[in-house]
């Protein structure tokens, strides 16, 4: 999905969910977020990094690792979503790792 395609006017109210370097917990402090959940997306975050690795090329070293590695990403946003309500809209923007894309 990516920023530039959500409505400058939704922007504020809009969390997008995606892997990046050094990171994995994009999510501010003042979203009421469980540690659990913020150390699922670190986790999520480092197998991107560290399994997929993606300087080279986009290409999981076993399809099975990416396919769990995207239901935990479609996992982290429904549950975001739930956690922080109708005030705050969750999209993902990780298709683009998916093996069977």
């Amino acid at each position: 999905m990516g920023d530039h395609l959500i409505k400058a006017e939704d922007r504020a109210r809009t969390l997008v969910l995606f892997p990046e370097w050094f990171g994995g917990d994009r999510i501010p402090e003042t979203l009421k977020v469980p540690p659990e959940i913020r150390q699922r997306l670190r986790e999520w975050n480092r197998t991107w990094e560290s399994v997929l690795d993606p300087v080279i090329k986009v290409e999981w070293p076993d399809p099975a690792v990416g396919r769990a590695w995207i239901a935990e990403g479609n996992a982290l946003v429904r549950e975001l979503q739930a956690q922080l309500g109708s005030e705050i809209r969750v999209v993902g923007d990780f298709a683009a790792y998916d093996p069977d894309a």
